[in-house]
C-alpha cells in the first residue's frame, strides 16, 4: 500500500466520529485491572485455523464488495487501483493458487450418500446477524436473503438458489450498508450435487463448474490492472453425493432440508472451495454434522421445534444450528467465542405453495 493511501486512510479515520462508552464497561475494565494482568503465552501446537478463516471470510467480503452508500468510488492511486480489491489480497487468491489442490481431509463421520433431494422445497427466507463483543457491545442489521425455486438447466430439472446479502457498517457514523453482489447456484433436483455457482460484481466475477468427477474455478476481474485466475481438481466422495459450496460462508440450507436428521444423527458432507482457501490447507475439507438435541425457540419469525445440530470442520465448531423438525428450515445459526459471538436469526419466510 502506497504511503499517499496511507495518510488517506489515516486522515479519514481520525475524522470517525466516537460513541458514547455503554454503561458498565468502566467498571469492567477496572475490575480486569483489579484481577490482574492476564498474558496468553504462546503454545507450540497452538491452531490458528479459526483466526485464518475468519480474515479468509472478511477479505473474501471485502472483495466482493459492489456498493457503499451511494456507490461512488475513490480514486485509483497513481501506483495502484485499489479499487481492484481482490489484486491487492496477496492471500486471496494468489498464494493459494500457487499450490496444487491436495488431497481432501478424512470426515469425522460416515459421508452422506443417496440424499433424497424431493425433500427440499421451494421459498424464501431472510436472516439477521447480531454480533456481540464481551457481552456488552452488539450491533445487528446484516441481513441475508436466500429464494429457492425450481428451474431447468441444460434440460434438466434444477433447485435454484440465490443468496443476497447486506451488511450495515453499524461502527460507522453514517450507518451506511454495504452490498454484496447475488451469488446463485444450480443442484440437481434430486441429489442436491451443485451443478454450477457464480457471482458477478461490478468489476469481478467468479464461476464454479462441476463435472460428475471435477470441479474448475475461476476469477476473473476488470479494470487498469486486469486479474484471472483458474483451477481444477478432481472431487472426492460418489458421483452423486452433496457437496457444499464454500466462499465467505458454507451454503447450508437448502441441504438442511434433505439431511434425515434425528436423535443421534451424524454424517460429513465435504466442501468445496479451490480459490480462495487458506494456503496449504486441504480445498476439500469435510463439514461434519451431528445432532446434539432438540429445542423449542422463539425468533422473529416464529415459534420452532428444532434440531440442535453442531457443524464442525477439523478440529473446530464452526456453529451451531437449529433446524426445524418438520421442514429442515434454518432457524438460527451461533458461532463464535465467549468474548466474541455471532448469531443469525430467521425474521422472515415465504413458504412454498401447497
Amino acid at each position: 500500500m502506497s504511503r499517499a493511501t496511507l495518510e488517506t486512510l489515516r486522515r479519514e479515520l481520525q475524522g470517525l466520529a466516537s460513541s458514547e462508552a455503554p454503561p458498565g464497561l468502566l467498571q469492567r475494565i477496572l475490575d480486569s485491572r483489579a484481577a490482574g494482568v492476564r498474558v496468553a503465552l504462546p503454545r507450540t501446537e497452538r491452531d490458528h485455523t479459526r483466526w485464518i478463516i475468519a480474515a479468509l471470510a472478511a477479505a473474501a467480503v471485502l472483495a466482493l464488495v459492489i456498493n457503499i452508500r451511494t456507490g461512488e468510488r475513490s480514486p485509483a492511486g497513481a501506483e495502484t487501483d485499489y479499487g481492484d480489491i481482490a489484486a491487492a489480497l496477496s492471500f486471496l487468491p494468489r498464494a493459494a493458487m500457487a499450490q496444487q489442490a491436495g488431497p481432501a481431509r478424512t470426515p469425522r463421520y460416515d459421508l452422506v450418500h443417496h440424499l433424497d433431494g424431493s425433500r427440499a422445497h421451494a421459498g424464501t427466507w431472510t436472516y439477521e446477524t447480531c454480533t456481540t463483543t464481551d457481552d456488552v457491545l452488539t450491533k445487528c442489521g446484516s441481513r441475508l436473503r436466500i429464494t429457492v425455486h425450481e428451474g431447468q438447466r441444460a434440460e434438466q430439472p434444477v433447485w435454484v438458489m440465490i443468496q443476497r446479502v447486506a451488511f450495515v457498517r453499524g461502527w460507522s457514523s453514517t450507518n451506511d450498508t454495504i452490498y454484496v453482489p447475488p451469488d446463485t447456484t444450480y443442484f440437481a433436483r434430486q441429489t442436491l450435487r451443485p451443478l454450477s455457482w457464480s457471482l458477478t460484481g461490478d468489476r469481478i466475477h467468479v464461476v464454479r463448474q462441476f463435472t460428475p468427477d471435477s470441479v474448475h474455478e475461476a476469477v476473473d476481474i476488470t479494470g487498469p490492472h486486469p486479474r484471472s485466475w483458474h483451477s481444477s481438481a478432481k472431487l472426492p466422495g460418489a458421483a452423486d453425493d452433496p457437496l457444499v459450496v464454500r466462499w465467505a460462508r458454507f451454503d447450508v440450507p437448502l441441504l438442511l432440508q434433505a439431511l434425515p436428521l434425528a436423535r443421534g444423527w451424524q454424517g460429513s458432507v465435504y466442501s468445496v472451495g479451490l480459490i480462495g482457501r487458506v494456503p496449504g490447507a486441504s480445498p476439500f475439507p469435510p463439514l461434519d454434522f451431528r445432532v446434539v438435541g432438540n429445542e423449542r425457540i422463539d425468533v422473529p419469525a416464529g415459534r420452532f421445534d428444532c434440531w440442535r445440530v453442531e457443524m464442525r470442520i477439523g478440529d473446530e465448531t464452526v456453529m451451531t444450528l437449529w433446524a426445524s423438525k418438520d421442514r429442515g428450515w434454518l432457524i438460527k445459526t451461533k458461532q463464535g467465542k465467549p468474548d466474541w459471538q455471532a448469531e443469525s436469526t430467521l425474521i422472515s419466510a415465504t413458504p412454498p405453495a401447497p
